[in-house]
């Protein structure tokens, strides 16, 4: 893979001065580093470096003094303006290939080849996944009859989100946040993103000359395309594969969605073939032959792709004959990769220092329980021990009262000696010194009421001390 791809042009950059203000500077960014002069040219020597794996790129709000973005990490940051909101979404894209692509993401500005092997560091398969889940979440029956699939524009905002979040190696929602239209006008985003077109340009003179080759037979021509096909890169091959694959599917509801074979063709030919010439005249000459070709490799897929390509591995590198950059890039990604697994290792053991920190305390309140558990069955046995006394005593009672009724019973039930009663008293003795004829005037208490009672008072003394009357 090549990282050799350089972009320049000019950028205010913020100065780090007391007095903040926005300078012109050169600015290249090149390999795994953005690097700003205060000429553009190759004689003066760098203002600064930035290491850009890792970097973060904010997009700042448009101001009248120009769309700015910001390159940041845990200890540094640095501020950039551009002309206009396209130039600044060109270095963004340059700039993002390189910060978040040893990170899983960066597809969009970088080649297939190198999104794929990145990718592959991270889990991926082999074909760039923005790929596989778009046409994934196209790939069902209802969003296939939509109507002008591929040719109607989605949510420019939302498909603007879903890019960054791609581009940060994030794992986007697009049942949640995408329709049809929308994941189709990301899908050819990316494809128009791609430094080269998914058929390299250096074999755009061999597909444009196949044409004549299949117009006068097709069966020599069809085994001449698929000699050329071979020859293409094995995720670029793989890549083709399956695009050509779902646009024949697409095409079988064109009479729902009005997407036949030719539209298909306008639509992806521009991005799948190219001449990187810039020669407007060329590409004007040739669009009808390169719109044939997307055609008749979209009808013949299944000759044409018989299945996928398994890319060998390469041990053993060059290192004589390596590009630089390249080399840099490769220790880069696999550095980073160690530093990721060893956070997760970090990450993880901490977890399970947390857990063990947790299970201790889980058993120290375990064995707490359990003791005040066994207290409690203490206070349950020492109650039992209490109620049985309790109902020993209650039955002791309940004897003894017992024996008490029975003696009682016995006792009630045997005879006993009574005195006679006494004759009744006559009125003669209870009326002494009456008559017998009743009279009883004469009878002790009759005098003793009828007679009157004289009651004396006692003399008064007199109080000491006062004189009395002669």
């Amino acid at each position: 893979m090549s990282m050799a791809n350089i972009t320049t042009g000019w950028l205010k950059k913020e100065t780090h001065g007391a007095l903040r203000r926005y300078e012109r500077r050169w600015v290249v960014v090149s390999g795994n580093s953005l690097s700003y002069f205060k000429k553009d040219d190759n004689m003066s020597p760098s203002l600064g470096i930035i290491d850009l794996p890792g970097k973060k790129i904010i997009l700042c709000a448009d101001t009248d003094h120009g769309y700015k973005f910001e390159l940041t990490d845990k200890d540094n940051s640095y501020n950039f303006s551009c002309e206009t909101k396209t130039e600044r979404e060109k270095w963004v894209d340059a700039i993002s290939c390189i910060s978040y692509g040893p990170f899983g993401g960066g597809m969009f500005g970088s080649s297939i080849e190198v999104t794929v092997k990145r990718e592959k560091l991270h889990g991926g398969r082999n074909i760039p996944k923005i790929i596989s889940q778009c046409i994934g979440y196209l790939d069902r029956t209802s969003r296939l009859h939509e109507n002008g699939i591929f040719r109607l524009p989605g949510n420019e905002k939302t498909v603007k989100q879903l890019k960054m979040e791609f581009q940060e190696g994030m794992e986007p929602n697009l049942e949640a946040k995408g329709d049809t239209h929308t994941i189709g006008s990301l899908l050819k985003l990316y494809l128009r993103s791609l430094p080269d077109s998914v058929i390299p340009s250096s074999l755009y003179e061999d597909f444009v000359a196949i044409i004549l080759t299949y117009e006068l037979n097709q069966k020599e021509g069809l085994n001449e395309l698929r000699y050329l096909i071979n020859k293409i890169p094995c995720s670029a091959y793989n890549t083709l594969r399956r695009l050509c694959e779902f646009l024949y599917k697409v095409q079988t509801f064109s009479d729902l969605n009005r997407m036949d074979l030719n539209n298909l063709a306008i639509v992806f030919s521009p991005t799948i073939l190219k001449n990187n010439s810039g020669n407007l005249d060329l590409e004007m000459r040739d669009m009808q032959k390169l719109k044939r070709v997307t055609e008749i490799m979209i009808l013949n897929h299944e000759a044409l792709f018989p299945e996928d390509k398994e890319e060998e591995d390469q041990e053993d590198l060059d290192l004589e004959n390596i590009d630089p950059d390249e080399l840099k890039n490769l220790y880069t990604v696999k550095m980073i990769k160690y530093q990721v697994q060893a956070r997760e290792i970090l990450t993880k053991d901490k977890e399970i220092e947390k857990l063990r920190a947790q299970l201790a305390q889980s058993q120290n309140t375990i064995m707490e329980q359990e003791q005040t558990i066994l207290e409690q069955r203490n206070k349950i046995d020492q109650l039992e021990e209490n109620v049985q006394q309790l109902q020993t005593q209650v039955t002791i009672h309940k004897t003894t009262l017992s024996k008490l009724k029975s003696q009682e019973t016995c006792s009630g039930s045997s005879p006993t000696t009574t005195s006679p009663l006494p004759p009744p008293r006559s009125s003669k003795t209870v009326l002494q010194g009456g008559s017998k004829n009743g009279d009883l005037s004469n009878s002790p208490l009759v005098r003793r009421r009828t007679q009157p009672v004289t009651r004396t008072k006692p003399p008064v003394k007199p109080r000491p001390g006062t004189i009395c009357d002669p």
